[in-house]
């Protein structure tokens, strides 16, 4: 006996941590890396069923129940009719496969890991680190693209290789990724555990080398010259700032924030018509792309990059069939000729892709959690006192999952998130925070139902 403790049962304890941190740290790492060239379908196929394996087995150690939520029934709701619909549409290559396998490994996973923050804060130093190496990737193949070209190049596909040399030959940097979306997307998770786990940081030096990151992180970002990921993190900043305040203070914080972005936007203004960038220069092009939108949006142009011409395209298929659909992926498989002759293109909308390929009813049964998580993450965060007793570790990690869940939400207006499933499995982990602190939180003494809380 230690501390009045079975050592049969401190043992099963640590047994429990070791694989919770291990299936944590393989889905990390396979998430960091999907999209690099690291990545084929048999690696994610391996990571996801392992981390799965990893915590059921984790349950049957400790013999402990799955804590079910209200959401879980709702996110099997939709699991359940994503198959029908693929099972009715008789889709079952090995691409299908994969979506089949990562939206149960969705539905899983957000019914597993509702888990301790420590093992959340190991994940997004892992994310911190692996987000770092990307950055230096981009300037990797800036300085050394010869060195790139030989070692790094041959290790993507030959459809991916076209174009990453199409992306390079624009002047933007995809770095170990095959698409500048994607390493923008690793730096915008990277900056907002910078800004989210700062202040929490106690050790000096780590303290020292995060705010050195910014810049880099920053300035890989404009290399991939990716607007909408600038635009849509500080938007996504500014709504995770606003709701981290309690209630009483909210009109207080909304004050502040408004006079920050007010403040902010006159400053950029000022320096985008006194200052004159070097348009070979990857602020200056990214600069160059923004005012260039603005211009042509108050001139009515199209500033959406033909992304109008999909829409249109895409309601023209949901008309053949709103209530169910066309087909999951059957837009791209159709969309040869409406923006490029020679190949087809997503929607860059996910709530038109739901539309078009699962009809209105998977539209309603996917974006129902999505917005009931994210409401009940804003709850929390504005009640993080009387939830968890003004504990700052789990203020931090709520904060954390409302900027990437918020950054889901807009980007999903012109990005593939669905399909591209670094997005997708960076918001499941971001949800997974906000069902652990449920799990997690202080319950008021009023005896309350789980729902009630959540």
């Amino acid at each position: 006996m230690i501390t009045g403790i079975p050592t049969e049962k401190i043992e099963k304890g640590k047994q429990m941590n070791i694989v919770i941190m291990l299936a944590m740290a393989i889905f990390t790492i396979g998430t960091f890396t999907i999209d690099s060239f690291l990545y084929s379908y048999q690696v994610e196929r391996l990571y996801l069923i392992s981390t799965t394996v990893l915590f059921i087995f984790a349950y049957m150690q400790t013999k402990s129940g799955i804590n079910i939520y209200r959401i879980d029934l709702m996110w099997f709701m939709f699991f359940t009719y994503f198959m029908l619909n693929m099972a009715y549409q008789g889709k079952f290559k090995m691409l299908y496969v994969m979506d089949i396998l990562a939206f149960a490994f969705v539905f899983i996973f957000l019914l597993l890991a509702k888990i301790e923050a420590k093992y959340i804060k190991k994940s997004l130093t892992i994310m911190y680190l692996i987000s770092i190496i990307y950055a230096f990737s981009s300037l990797f193949q800036y300085w050394f693209m010869d060195i790139y070209s030989r070692f790094i190049l041959p290790m993507f596909s030959s459809s991916q290789i076209d174009e990453i040399l199409r992306i390079y030959a624009r002047g933007s940097y995809s770095g170990f990724t095959w698409q500048t979306a994607f390493i923008s997307g690793y730096i915008v998770f990277g900056l907002g555990i910078v800004f989210f786990t700062y202040k929490n940081v106690k050790n000096k030096v780590l303290r020292l080398i995060m705010l050195a990151s910014i810049p880099l992180l920053f300035l890989s970002l404009f290399m991939a010259g990716e607007r909408s990921h600038l635009v849509f993190m500080f938007v996504a900043l500014i709504i995770t700032l606003l709701f981290s305040t309690e209630l009483k203070k909210f009109f207080g914080q909304f004050i502040r924030i408004t006079f920050g972005i007010i403040l902010g936007l006159i400053i950029l203004i000022l320096i985008m018509t006194t200052v004159s960038f070097d348009e070979d220069s990857q602020i200056g092009k990214v600069v160059n792309r923004l005012t260039g939108t603005i211009e042509g949006f108050i001139a009515g142009e199209d500033v959406t990059s033909g992304r109008v011409i999909l829409y249109d395209f895409a309601f023209e298929l949901f008309n053949e069939n709103p209530i169910f659909g066309v087909g999951w992926r059957t837009y791209s498989e159709s969309s040869i000729g409406v923006l490029n002759a020679d190949r087809a293109s997503h929607p860059h909308n996910i709530y038109i892709q739901l539309l078009t390929e699962l009809g209105i009813i998977g539209f309603l049964l996917f974006l129902i959690p999505v917005c009931y998580t994210f409401v009940k993450t804003i709850k929390l965060l504005l009640g993080y006192s009387k939830f968890f007793g003004g504990n700052l570790q789990w203020k931090m990690l709520i904060q954390f999952s409302l900027y990437i869940q918020t950054f889901f939400l807009i980007y999903g207006l012109t990005g593939n998130l669905l399909t591209d499933r670094l997005y997708l499995f960076m918001y499941v982990f971001a949800v997974s925070i906000t069902f652990s602190a449920i799990k997690y939180s202080i319950k008021p003494k009023r005896k309350l139902k789980k729902d009630e809380v959540f």
